[in-house]
C-alpha cells in the first residue's frame, strides 16, 4: 500500500490544526477564566478518623480528618470541640475542606465515636474556590475561535486540494 504525498499533507494539516485550535482553547481559559469564591451550605455524611482525641468528663476535643459526601466529595480536617455520651458526639468542626470547594468550614459534627473513628453527618458551612468559569467577554473570544475554526478547517483542506505534489 503507496501512501500518496497528498495524504501524509492532509493527515498533518488536520492534527495541526487540531493541536492549534485545543491550544487557543487553553489559551482563552487561562486569559478569561474566572475562579469562583463561594459559600456554600454543607448538609452531608462525614466519616473519619481522630488524632489526639481527648475525652474529660464529657467534654470533647481533638483533630478529625476525614471525608464529606453530598453536593460533592472532599477532605474534611480540622479542630472539634463538643460533648460524648455513650459514644455519641455533637461536636464543632472548624477547619479546612478540599476538593470541588477548596477553604474553610465551620460546622456541627454528630453522630457515633468508636475507637478514635467518627461516622455520623455534617451540617454547616463552607467558605473557599471552587472551578474556574469563563467571563463574558471570554464566551465571545470562544465563540470567535469556533467559528474561525469551522472556516478556516475547509479553506486548508481546499489549499491541500488544489496543491500539486508531483506525485502523478
Amino acid at each position: 500500500m503507496d501512501v500518496e504525498r497528498k495524504t501524509i499533507v492532509q493527515i498533518v494539516v488536520s492534527v495541526v490544526t487540531v493541536a492549534l485550535f485545543i491550544g487557543a482553547l487553553v489559551a482563552v481559559t487561562n486569559a478569561y477564566g474566572v475562579t469562583q469564591h463561594e459559600e456554600m451550605a454543607l448538609e452531608g455524611d462525614l466519616s473519619g478518623e481522630f488524632e489526639e482525641f481527648d475525652v474529660e468528663n464529657g467534654a470533647a476535643t481533638g483533630t478529625f480528618a476525614g471525608t464529606y459526601d453530598n453536593e460533592f466529595e472532599g477532605q474534611m480536617e480540622g479542630d472539634v470541640e463538643g460533648t460524648l455520651e455513650d459514644d455519641q458526639l455533637v461536636a464543632e468542626l472548624r477547619g479546612n475542606v478540599s476538593g470541588a470547594l477548596d477553604g474553610t468550614v465551620e460546622g456541627e459534627i454528630e453522630g457515633t465515636v468508636e475507637d478514635d473513628s467518627f461516622e455520623g453527618t455534617f451540617t454547616g458551612t463552607g467558605n473557599g474556590t471552587s472551578g474556574t468559569t469563563l467571563s463574558a467577554d471570554g464566551g465571545a473570544v470562544l465563540l470567535a475561535l469556533i467559528i474561525a475554526y469551522i472556516l478556516l478547517l475547509p479553506f486548508f483542506g481546499y489549499l491541500v486540494e488544489r496543491h500539486d505534489f508531483g506525485d502523478e
